[in-house]
């Protein structure tokens, strides 16, 4: 890796964390939501799912909007929540023993496009690696749901530097998404493409 960066910035899902969405799509569709798959790609940015990313609704009214879509109000908060957080399944040991040994030469940062369910319910758990918890691998732990802003707009990008006093040359950022690799370039930073199941100790090499 080049030799003037200090500072790793990792996206959380789809780079540590080892996701079924599919999954999870089709536990939405069989208690009713039938149009989930046009919802939840992100690009809507008036959509629901949006909001609650970008912190802009509550975790109550986030499930009332997933009462509606079902079409079933008698879903429980933990029916709600069992379906919701099925598509989170864990982080690889071996990707956990790598953020060990990058921390010992890098700054190393977490900048996550998630909500308040979704971390609540996997942030714990995942990152359990001996008596290690998740605020020991990374320098500082960006959210997009407390930041009020989501990849790939270059602002949260901006922010997270700002917040850290990172220099843009100095950091680069690895996400599995094309478009949010392409924006953190745009403000200066490097960053480097994961896709899902590859090796991700062989972009360090």
């Amino acid at each position: 890796m080049d030799t003037q960066i200090k500072n790793i910035i990792f996206d959380w899902g789809g780079v540590l964390l080892d996701l079924d969405f599919e999954g999870c799509l089709q536990r939405f569709e069989k208690a009713g939501a039938t149009e989930i798959r046009n919802l939840v790609t992100g690009k809507n940015e008036a959509g629901f799912f949006h909001q609650y990313e970008c912190g802009m609704i509550s975790t109550p009214q986030f499930k009332e909007e997933i009462r509606r879509l079902t079409g079933n109000g008698l879903l429980t908060d933990d029916e709600v929540d069992a379906i919701w957080n099925s598509e989170l399944l864990s982080i690889p040991e071996e990707k956990l023993r790598l953020l060990m040994e990058l921390s010992q030469k890098y700054r190393i940062y977490l900048l996550s496009n998630t909500n308040e369910l979704h971390w609540n319910s996997a942030s714990g758990r995942a990152f359990q690696y001996g008596n290690t918890d998740v605020k020991e691998y990374f320098t500082q732990i960006f959210l997009s749901y407390e930041m009020k802003l989501a990849k790939p707009d270059p602002e949260i990008f901006r922010a997270v530097m700002n917040a850290a006093g990172l220099r843009p040359e100095e950091t680069v950022f690895i996400d599995d998404a094309k478009v949010n690799c392409e924006a953190a370039v745009s403000t200066g930073m490097h960053a480097m493409h994961y896709i899902p199941g590859e090796d991700l100790a062989l972009l360090f090499q």
